[in-house]
């Protein structure tokens, strides 16, 4: 059966692309979909594809004029035509030129080709279907409510009996090409081709009236009660009950699919893809246009597969991201910070692209300060206690707004960047270059005191928060210092076991717990004064942690080089950590954060979390990403060899050669969407004393395997998941030669014994006969 648990799957998957479909009916942010491309060189049999279906085991199959494909997420296994198994059953189908594929409901696959005919897989293997002789090409299958498998192809269409094989042709022409197959809500079969569209009477075609000038049928689906209609020049919406067209507005459509929240991607002749905006209009998803789009599919776990003529394999993730860029700000510079304004809107600066007040309704106004502050290179904001927002500048000057005018109110000769905070008694804490102040500045913006904190003199400060235990944190180049008053009353360095001195970030949790980010040098965490670190050696995706942000449920989000990070359960590491990366094929486009900064990241009103990207800024809803603890995907095994060489894998039982060695395994769970972050274990019961941890590795190697009948286990699951509870089993025997079974050594040593006894009474009854001659 097909893994219907992915359908509930809530922490990195398919719940994220209905709601990021959605989302682009927001006009607050742009969205840019993330395009993953599958070619010859990732494992793709050739770069036409023709067709995508989903197999109820999570399986994805393609099929290209190159031969047929299994796709696990992460590996391509071909089938070619003709090709035969170690049992000799048909390893392939009989041709590799595969043009339409169709998993019938008793899990058996079904393979039309362009130059002979229909093939099925079944648990044995593949059987060639002698129909059309062999020799015609099929253009699309389909399986009726009542079990009967239905072919279009250029011969006709034909009907067949899934039991008997039994074959029946409604239309047997060569003249005549049929390319669709749709059934309607009623049960009606209707078939389109290049001579229009039919309705299927039993053993006749009954024509159905196309609109005006229409004549050529390309793309045929069911649509709610009606179907959706391609033809040579419009997509149409047709009511079977009423005979009513209506035309949508999409021109020379080839294909579509319907997504998880009901609306439809289609694909042009043009080679653009059209999505429902969800307002009767459309838009397009540049992104996926690309020449050749033929077919597009939806898989279990919320991506969208396209088939190209020219570009191979193409996966889809609606976007988690949204996007403030050039369109929205006209700029195209770094996003650099971002500061809340007391409301439901943000301020934003960039790097030499100037200030911007973003509205909640997506409306941004440009706020000039070069007059005033003689740079345009913001790189701080805060919004104080007295609802004035301070403006930090790249260039060594400080400013206030003042009734929606900037205004300065210092400026440093060194022209080094200006960071800026707040302590909770009012005063300012304001770094420039290597320097650390602390200024009073009354209502009016003025400074009335300036003091330097000589206790961090010399330190590049990134990141200043209220420590739980009294004082402040100050974190920089030189690591994490703690400060009560003018006294340091605690300090985390390289000497004191920190990963890296240029630390840029810190978050302490209510127990304590301080994570510490740093630049190169990953994430640190120090619990009851014990310091452990993480990178991409142990479970981190990203060496550079510029900031770090806690959502509602004690999760916490890292913004790095790579993308955003996300920590399922930080709270549950110990020598490794789980981490689940976010980047380009979820929307965060680009993905770098431009950090170094005060406020590179933000947490709004309504818990949103806001990026400073290296153009723009990205924004993503925590609430959209589930909780964690994913249902884990199943595993399989897929391959066995014994020194290199292959064994018939058949079924849930492997017999190998007597004295077997270098047992090879090879096993994969399905995770089409974010396959990089399955992991694995496995046990050989009876051999391994428990569970042999895997990582991301989908084989493993035995050298030797013990006479006798073994049970091989896989367990699989994804990062911030439990493991499944019914692992993958292989049985394993290993039979014992017979002269090497216990019962033969123990004949083979009562026989010595006897052979010994005998020689012994020889012995004496010949000594006892020479004595009575003598």
């Amino acid at each position: 059966m097909r893994n219907a648990c992915w359908r509930s799957i809530v922490l990195f998957g398919w719940a994220l692309l209905v709601m990021g479909t959605r989302a682009w009916a927001n006009p607050a942010f742009d969205y840019r979909v993330g395009v993953r491309a599958y070619s010859s060189d990732d494992g793709l049999p050739q770069s036409h594809v023709n067709a995508i279906v989903q197999a109820r085991d999570g399986y994805l199959w393609v099929g290209t004029f190159g031969g047929l494909a299994r796709f696990d997420g992460t590996t391509f296994t071909i089938f070619h035509g003709r090709s035969r198994s170690a049992s000799g059953q048909a390893g392939a189908p009989v041709s590799d030129r595969v043009t339409a594929l169709l998993e019938s409901r008793d899990g058996r696959l079904w393979v039309g080709t362009e130059d002979a005919g229909l093939s099925v897989r079944d648990r044995t293997g593949f059987r060639h279907l002698p129909v059309c002789a062999g020799s015609c090409q099929v253009n699309s299958i389909l399986q009726a409510a009542d079990g009967a498998i239905w072919m279009a192809g250029n011969a006709g269409l034909l009907k067949l009996d899934p039991i008997s094989a039994q074959v029946q042709w409604t239309e047997h022409s060569s003249a005549v090409g049929y390319n669709q197959l749709a059934i309607d809500k009623a049960g009606a079969l209707f078939v389109g081709g290049t001579s229009g569209l039919y309705l299927v009477d039993r053993d006749a075609l009954v024509p159905v009236a196309l609109p005006a000038g229409e004549r050529v049928v390309w793309l045929l689906k069911r649509d709610g009660d009606g179907l959706l209609v391609g033809t040579g020049r419009e997509l149409y919406r047709y009511a079977p009950a009423t005979h009513a067209w209506q035309a949508l507005g999409v021109a020379q459509p080839r294909d579509a699919a319907q997504a998880p929240n009901g609306r439809w991607w289609v694909a042009q002749a043009s080679g653009r893809v059209l999505l429902q905006d969800g307002r009767g209009g459309w838009q397009e998803a540049p992104e996926l246009s690309v020449p050749g789009v033929a077919n597009l599919t939806w898989d279990d776990e919320g991506n969208l597969w396209a088939g190209s003529g020219h570009s191979g394999l193409l996966k889809v993730r609606a976007p988690l991201f949204g996007l403030v860029g050039e369109r929205r700000l006209g700029t195209v510079m770094a996003g650099r910070a971002i500061a809340s304004d007391g409301s439901d809107g943000l301020w934003l600066g960039s790097a030499c692209g100037g200030l911007f007040h973003w509205d909640s309704d997506g409306r941004a106004r440009a706020v000039p300060t070069l007059p005033a502050l003689g740079s345009t290179c913001i790189f701080s904001l805060l919004l104080d206690r007295r609802g004035s927002l301070w403006i930090g500048t790249a260039n060594g000057q400080l400013g206030r707004l003042d009734h929606g005018e900037p205004k300065l109110v210092e400026a440093w000769p060194s022209k080094e960047p200006v960071n800026v905070w707040q302590r909770e008694d009012g005063a300012y804490v304001v770094t420039t270059g290597a320097s650390t102040l602390l200024l009073d500045i009354d209502a009016d913006g003025r400074i009335t005191h300036r003091q330097r904190i000589d206790a961090l003199q010399g330190m590049r400060i990134n990141d200043v928060s209220k420590a739980r235990s009294g004082g402040y944190w100050y974190v920089g180049d030189h690591g994490a210092w703690r400060l009560q008053g003018e006294q340091v009353a605690e300090h985390w360095t390289v000497d004191d076991g920190l990963s890296s001195r240029f630390a840029r970030a810190l978050h302490e949790e209510a127990d304590g717990t301080l994570w510490i980010g740093t630049y190169g040098g990953g994430l640190n965490r120090i619990k009851d004064g014990t310091i452990r670190y993480y990178d991409r050696s142990n479970g981190l995706f990203d060496d550079t942690v510029s900031c770090i942000e806690a959502d509602e449920r004690g999760r916490l989000w890292l913004a790095g080089n790579l993308g955003v990070t996300l920590l399922p359960a930080p709270k549950l590491a110990a020598a490794s950590i789980e981490s689940a990366r976010f980047a380009e094929r979820d929307g965060l486009i680009p993905a770098e954060i431009n950090g170094g900064g005060s406020t590179t990241c933000h947490r709004d009103g309504q818990g949103r979390l806001w990026f400073s990207l290296v153009s723009g800024f990205g924004v993503l809803n925590p609430a959209k990403v589930p909780a964690a603890d994913p249902v884990p995907p199943i595993a399989h095994v897929e391959y066995a060899a014994v020194n290199g060489h292959a064994l018939d894998l058949a079924g849930p039982r492997l017999v190998l050669p007597p004295f077997s060695r270098n047992l090879e395994i090879r096993y994969t769970a399905i995770n089409l969407g974010r396959p990089q972050e399955t992991l694995f274990r496995f046990r050989l019961v009876g051999v391994d004393r428990d569970w042999v941890d895997a990582g991301q590795s989908r084989s493993l190697l035995y050298p030797v395997v013990p006479w006798g009948v073994h049970q091989l286990e896989v367990q699989a699951r994804v990062v911030g998941g439990p493991w499944a509870s019914a692992p993958a089993v292989l049985t394993i025997v290993h039979p014992q030669p017979w002269y090497q079974r216990p019962w033969i050594w123990t004949l083979v040593t009562l026989l010595g014994l006897l052979v010994l006894v005998g020689s012994g009474r020889s012995d004496v009854g010949g000594k006892a006969i020479a004595r009575y001659f003598r």
